[in-house]
Parts: C-alpha cells; sequence; structure tokens
C-alpha cells in the first residue's frame, strides 16, 4: 500500500493533510490463503534479466494445497432459459453453474416450499450430469417485514429455512449461496427507517450460518465491481466471522490493475482479522469485439486464478437481449469467448498459476504447472523454441510477438522476450513504480495519494479530496479554477532518459473541458482544453536521472462533468506512435 507522501515539497504542516469443490476443500481453502512471497526461477529469458515468480499468489509452501480456482459460468434458468441451454455449458466444460431460485417465488405461503419449478428442474439436472451451483439468494419475500430485506428474527428464520430448503433439493450439488446480488448498489439492501444496512445484513448472515453451516459454503458482499471501501463496512460489522467466502463481480474494460485491487481487498480482510476465498461470481467484458474479448477472458482468469480466487463465473452463458455481446454463445454459436473459455479449462486443470517477473512491470507473463504460459505486455519480440503458441482462443498464433493481446504458449519453457520500446504506460503500469500520483491545490502544493476503497472501486485518491480520482483507464479532477484539485501523474526516471510522448484522452459531451498538461523536469511540453477526443501531437523530451515528467489534468473553470478516459505512453526516442483511447 502507497503511504501518503509528498510529490513536490510541503509548504504546510503534514499535520493539515485530510486525509468439483466441496466445502471440505473450501474451508481448506480458507486455511491456506495467507501473505504473499516470491517463488524463484529461470526459464524464461529477457534483457532485463530471467524470471522469477511474483506478485499477488500465496504462499509457495501452500500454493500446492489451494485446489485450482473453478472457472463457471453465469446462466437463468430462473429468467426462462430453456433447459437446453444446458448442453452448452456442457460443450465448453463448465463445472459450475451460477443461476439464482427466488425465495418470493418458490415461497408463497409461510413454510411451503415450491422447488420442482422448470428452472429448478433444469438445475437439478445440471446437477446430474456432474455439474455444481452457485445459487443466489434475495433476502426479501412479501411474506415477511413488509417485503423489504428481512431484519426481524422471524424474517431472518424464515429466509434461513428457505435456504435449508434449497440445500436439501440439491445436496452436494449445492457448491454455494450467495446472499444478495450486488449490495453496494441502488436498489439493494432495503430495510425499515432506522435499521442499520450493514448490522441488518450480517444479522442475516448469521441466522443462515446458524442453520445451514458446512452443508454449503456461505458467500457474502456480493458487490458490483470489487467495492473494497464498501466490504470494508461489512467487515467492521462482523461479516468476515460469519461468511466461508467474498462474492465480487470485477467488472472491467481491461484486466490491468485487477491484481492491484484484488490485494487490496485481502488487505483489509487481513487488517479486519480474518482472511476468506474470493469468488468472483460474475466478470465479463461488453464488447462486440470478439478477439478482445477472448483475451480479457484469459487475462481475468490468469489473474483471478494467481491471486487465489476459489471460483469465478463468466457472464453470461449466451448473448441476452439487454446484454448482446457478453455470452460465450450467440444463440447455439460458440463466440471466441466460448473456445478461450474451454482453452482456460486446460490451463486450470494444471493448478495455480504463478506470474513470471522479467523485471519490467508492462510484461505479464504467468506460469501454469511445468509448460504452460500465459503472456502478454507491451509490444516486443518473442522467440518460442518448441512447444505451441495460440491466440486467447486457442487458434495457431499467426506471429509470435508479445502484444496488450495474450498468448498461450504450452509444451516449452524456452521462451526469450526481447526489449519493449515503451517505457512507461498509465495503463498497463497503473499501480505499479512506474507511476506516482497525486494532488496539487491551487498554491501548486502537490500530496502524494495513496490507493483509497471506495464504493465501487479502488483509486489513488483521498475521502477529502473527492470526487478527484485516478484509475487505470479513467479519471477526474475536481474543484473549479478558483480553488483546483488537479489529479497528477508523476513518472521519475531513474536513469537519464530520451523519449516520444504518446496519449489519447476523451470525455464525453458535459461541462467546460479538462485542462492538461505536460511537463518535463520544469518544462512545459504540451497544454490543452479537453472537450471531447483528443490525440496528443508528436512530443519528444529528455530526462535526467531524478527528474520528472508529470501529467496534470484539472478543471478547466467550473466544476462538473469533467470524467475522462485517458492513456499515455512513453516511447523511447524515435519509437513513438499514435495510441488508442481506452474504452
Amino acid at each position: 500500500m502507497v503511504r501518503r507522501a509528498l510529490i513536490d515539497p510541503i509548504h504546510r504542516a503534514q499535520s493539515q493533510v485530510r486525509p468439483a469443490l466441496r466445502i471440505a476443500v473450501l474451508l481448506a481453502l480458507l486455511a491456506s490463503c495467507g501473505p504473499v512471497q516470491l517463488r524463484r526461477t529461470a526459464e524464461i529469458t529477457s534483457p532485463i534479466g530471467t524470471a522469477q515468480a511474483a506478485g499477488t499468489t500465496v504462499k509457495s509452501a501452500q500454493a500446492a494445497q489451494l485446489p485450482p480456482m473453478v472457472l463457471g459460468v453465469q446462466t437463468h434458468f430462473s429468467q426462462g432459459w430453456p433447459a437446453s441451454s444446458l448442453a452448452l455449458a456442457k460443450q465448453v466444460g463448465a463445472p459450475m453453474l451460477r443461476d439464482a431460485l427466488p425465495w418470493a417465488e418458490a415461497e408463497k405461503v409461510r413454510g411451503s416450499y415450491t422447488l420442482d419449478s422448470p428452472a429448478a428442474q433444469a438445475l437439478g439436472a445440471a446437477c446430474s450430469a456432474g455439474q455444481r451451483l452457485l445459487l443466489t439468494a434475495i433476502p426479501a419475500n412479501p411474506l415477511y417485514d413488509g417485503g423489504g430485506w428481512v431484519s426481524s428474527a422471524t424474517g431472518n428464520a424464515a429466509f434461513a429455512s428457505y435456504l435449508a430448503a434449497l440445500a436439501s433439493r440439491f445436496g452436494p450439488c449445492l457448491a454455494a449461496i450467495e446472499v444478495g446480488n450486488e449490495i453496494n448498489g441502488s436498489g439493494a439492501m432495503v430495510y425499515p427507517a432506522g435499521v442499520n444496512p450493514a448490522a441488518a445484513y450480517v444479522t442475516t448472515l448469521k441466522a443462515v450460518r446458524a442453520r445451514i453451516g458446512g452443508r454449503a459454503a456461505i458467500l457474502g458482499g456480493s458487490t458490483n465491481m470489487i467495492g473494497t471501501g464498501f466490504l470494508k463496512t461489512l467487515f467492521a460489522a462482523g461479516m468476515l466471522g460469519e461468511v466461508d467466502g467474498i462474492a465480487v463481480h470485477p467488472y472491467r474494460s481491461r484486466a490491468e490493475g485487477l491484481d492491484v485491487e484484488i490485494a487490496q481487498l485481502n488487505a483489509a480482510m487481513d487488517t479486519a482479522g480474518r482472511r476468506v476465498p474470493i469468488w468472483a461470481s460474475e466478470f465479463s467484458i461488453d464488447t462486440r469485439d470478439q478477439p478482445k474479448a477472448a483475451g480479457e477472458l484469459i487475462k481475468e482468469a490468469t489473474m483471478l486464478a494467481a491471486a487465489g480466487a476459489a471460483q469465478a463465473s463468466w457472464y453470461a452463458l449466451i448473448d441476452q437481449r439487454w446484454f448482446p455481446n457478453m455470452g460465450l454463445f450467440a444463440g447455439n454459436t460458440p463466440k471466441a469467448q466460448a473456445r478461450a473459455f474451454g482453452l482456460m479449462q486446460q490451463l486450470l486443470a494444471r493448478g495455480r498459476p504463478q506470474r513470471l517477473d522479467l523485471g519490467d512491470p508492462l510484461l505479464f507473463a504467468y506460469r501454469f504447472g511445468a509448460d504452460a504460459t500465459v503472456i502478454w505486455g507491451a509490444p516486443r519480440s518473442l522467440k518460442v523454441d518448441g512447444g505451441t503458441v495460440s491466440d486467447a482462443s486457442g487458434a495457431p498464433a499467426p506471429t509470435a510477438q508479445v502484444s496488450e493481446r495474450p498468448l498461450v504458449i504450452t509444451g516449452t519453457t524456452a521462451i526469450r522476450v526481447g526489449a519493449s520500446t515503451w517505457i512507461a504506460d498509465t495503463l498497463m503500469g497503473w499501480g505499479t513504480p512506474q507511476w506516482r500520483y497525486g494532488v496539487r491545490l491551487k498554491a501548486d502544493t502537490s500530496y502524494r495519494l495513496q490507493l483509497f476503497d471506495d464504493q465501487f472501486t479502488s483509486y489513488f485518491g483521498d475521502r477529502w479530496y473527492r470526487p478527484l480520482r485516478i484509475n487505470a483507464t479513467s479519471a477526474a479532477p475536481g474543484g473549479t479554477a478558483a480553488a483546483p484539485m488537479r489529479a497528477v501523474w508523476r513518472h521519475v526516471a531513474t536513469a537519464a532518459e530520451a523519449f516520444d510522448v504518446g496519449g489519447c484522452f476523451a470525455k464525453a459531451a458535459g461541462g467546460d473541458g479538462v485542462d492538461l498538461t505536460i511537463t518535463a523536469g520544469s518544462r512545459v511540453l504540451w497544454r490543452g482544453v479537453l472537450t471531447g477526443q483528443l490525440q496528443l501531437p508528436p512530443i519528444s523530451a529528455a530526462l535526467a536521472p531524478g527528474e520528472g515528467l508529470e501529467l496534470v489534468a484539472g478543471p478547466n473553470q467550473t466544476a462538473g462533468s469533467d470524467s475522462f478516459n485517458l492513456r499515455l505512453v512513453l516511447f523511447r526516442r524515435g519509437a513513438g506512435e499514435p495510441v488508442a483511447c481506452p474504452d
């Protein structure tokens, strides 16, 4: 975790800064999660050095105790999907289905349950076929507590009894129950006035544990995105003592930075006194670009597995009316995502991946088992002796070149990568030592920003400086021209650097724009106001050791509508090229 410090000298005192799974296996997984450490290897070579495992994996001595991450898929039999869709889940080798059997539909008379609906029958057929279930359950029923989320002893007991009926209906096929769904969003945690939502939710979990503990894993949290800041309120209310895992939905447009946020969540659990496994019970990407989606599936699943996640569910099995791009299948036709899903099952069967550190934070390489590697990052040459090299969908890669889309190399560890012409990147280098982040106020006083946990994401910011934030692909300044809170990215040269600067910025219509400035040392390289999409003109500069390049984003004149997408890349001199704006 980055501690708050100064980017530039402070002109006032620091005190003024405001700052197939079974329950037994799941419990073993919970016990084995612990602090990270490095494990050395020396199989991949680069101009920088040889590989060593690094990052967010658990202790190497404990890694063998962790079962492979289970990669499942979301189905919606509870929303009327035909039972024939089960064949598609089988086709891609999904070992677990995430679905629901809403309480209000199953219990319409107090104490009487109907669990033979078409949805229940389809899920039962999945169990008979050897798949397992993760079921979401919203603790609300018109029969109890006025139809809101239950908070009375009677309501909690009734909800726990319903979950016990589900556990009896599906037996050991029921792997876990996710209590709630994206509860950090609007429309969730609907309690009467005067009821503390966090305390009430934990009381419900306590009733559930007392009734079905040990029969299925109890998952709490269920956040849209990772939501560590929101989850901390539940940790403070005692949730970690009542659950077997935390459910998160790490939706994002790019995988990079996922490992940083998962590490932040694990650190928050450690601070609260107990770490439980993370279940990424929904993850996906909404794009028509199938090769991109397939690549992000491989990258995100790899990062989640390396971080120790117990389970992940791709959303969803098939394209839907409201989510027409996110399925593995379009109707009955497999998409590139389906082929990536099947390839990922083969990789996960090899065990937990380890990240290999080749000395460049813009190079991502993960080793599965003895001789399978997933690799991507800033462009560079790649030479592979023996084995096979495929793209994210499992097709032979047309060229062996490292790029931002992953390659899967199997059957060999004789891999050599070249040097990249990229020096630093605000996207792939987010949260790494490549960049320091800060806020600059009107008097040009600057303060170092640490990673801040908010309702939905963790970003570089501070509760006192909202809405200022710095995410991997987007940011926002705060204030007005009269009282600005400018977001600052700072890259410091450790040796003399000569470079070209490339970048793209984009914001939606609204407001009077964002004031952008790029400096090198004390020299202004470029200045402009962002009102739509903007591609940087050719810029070149040099830094002496210890000098910094800064990107500063502040309000133009007025506040509001200042959120924008960005990407800034530093290239070695002569290698500059246009940079595409992130989604």
